[in-house]
Formats: structure tokens, sequence, C-alpha cells
């Protein structure tokens, strides 16, 4: 998992996940049921879902203007 401030390889230059507070070190959560914090640093747009669901790159990318993929 990446931290807020460094792109993830393969997704938006501006897309930021991070591993919600409560599940970091939660051993009582299975890896794949922790809750992922995705934050769009531009538009401001924040998702939470579980690490098995976080998806691929940015749901809102083909409407975006500023979407950029981080190589």
């Amino acid at each position: 998992m990446a931290g807020w401030y460094e792109p993830i390889k393969g997704k938006c230059r501006w897309w930021r996940e991070a591993i919600h507070e409560d599940d970091a070190h939660n051993i009582m959560v299975k890896e794949s049921e922790k809750r992922v914090q995705c934050v769009c640093m531009i538009e401001g747009m924040a998702w939470e879902c579980t690490v098995e669901e976080t998806p691929l790159d940015c749901p809102e990318a083909r409407k975006c203007r500023y979407y950029i993929k981080s190589g």
C-alpha cells in the first residue's frame, strides 16, 4: 500500500491510498477486508472500500480533465 503523498504506479498521478487508521494494526481484520481510504488530491473526492475492492484506477478517470496516468 502506498503512502498518501506518493503516486501509485499504474494509477492516476493524483490518486492516493492509505489503509484506514483503525484497521492498520488490527489483527482481527483479515488483510483483504481492511478498509482503504482513496482520495483524489486535485478534485478532493474520496472513496472508502476494502483492499479487495480497491479500484485499478480512479473511477472518474474518463471524465476528469486532470487525469494523468502514472508510469
